[in-house]
């Protein structure tokens, strides 16, 4: 008798959590395909798929402005990549925990655990990309200047020089930069103001400094080509000086594991045939 009403419970137990589980996942499933076929009318894959990417551009500008993505270089990342591959592990980390336990606990504690890893894994990818935009910058800077340089020299106008540079450049977080600077110059927003902009969004000192030679360049009327080709050299000169720094500490960063490895490796292949002959003239 008690083990029906054991029985009983159980079952009971099952119904409630498939009915409380399976009723959002349902619902939330129907909202869901509702949302894509009407995403889908009359759209191509291509229009869906920049619909998708304007929507996380627009989530990462929200969370820039709320100072969550508080990292410099944030402004320069493209976000879809990293926002794609932090949704599929969150759906996955999901998909594992209501496996382990398919109850409404389960179902919360798996929602909530997905949501965690997720942000983390969308934060850390994010700034890791941020990371490397800034170090494109100031890898491409010196190019920039010295390009830019080259066509103020053979006549051409600023506005036009700096268009023909960004052109020229490899494509990467500066080129995209200097491009939306003169964009929103064609859009009639005032010199200074898009030079703000873009020292705002750019947390880099020597492309500060470009841009301060830039506007003074602009505001005075002086000639720009020489400062230009000096401040080229000179950045230049000081990514030559960081490389060696790098290239010292490299020699310090391989100490330790060259003591703990690779050294008792070694020693170990030269003395192992001695160590063998004295304990084989011990034993015997």
């Amino acid at each position: 008798m008690g083990h029906h009403t054991k029985n009983h419970v159980g079952a009971v137990m099952r119904t409630r959590d498939f009915l409380l589980i399976g009723s959002p996942m349902l619902l939330g499933g129907a909202i869901l395909a509702g949302f894509l076929l009407r995403a889908w009318k009359g759209r191509s894959i291509g229009c869906t798929l920049e619909a998708y990417r304007s929507a996380h551009d627009r989530l990462t500008e929200r969370l820039i402005e709320g100072r969550l993505l508080r990292f410099p270089g944030a402004c320069l990342v493209s976000p879809l990549r990293h926002w794609a591959f932090a949704e599929l592990f969150t759906l996955l980390v999901f998909l594992a925990g209501i496996s382990v336990d398919p109850s409404a606990a389960g179902l919360a504690n798996a929602a909530v655990t997905a949501a965690l890893f997720g942000s983390c894994i969308a934060w850390i990818s994010l700034r890791g990309a941020a990371r490397k935009a800034l170090h494109s910058v100031r890898r491409d800077l010196p190019l920039v200047c010295f390009l830019f340089s080259l066509l103020l020299e053979s006549g051409m106008g600023a506005s036009s020089a700096l268009q023909e540079t960004a052109g020229a450049i490899p494509e990467g977080p500066l080129a995209d930069e200097l491009a939306e600077l003169l964009r929103s110059r064609a859009l009639g927003v005032p010199g200074r103001e898009s030079i703000e902009r873009s020292r705002r969004r750019v947390p880099v000192e020597d492309y500060r400094l470009f841009l301060n030679h830039v506007l003074q360049g602009e505001r005075l009327g002086i000639g720009l080509s020489r400062s230009l080709r000096e401040l080229s050299t000179k950045l230049l000169e000081s990514q030559s000086l960081r490389a060696e720094t790098i290239a010292q500490q490299a020699a310090v960063k391989m100490l330790l594991p060259l003591v703990l490895f690779i050294s008792p490796a070694v020693f170990l292949i030269i003395l192992s045939p001695v160590i063998l002959g004295l304990w084989d003239k011990f034993a015997g």
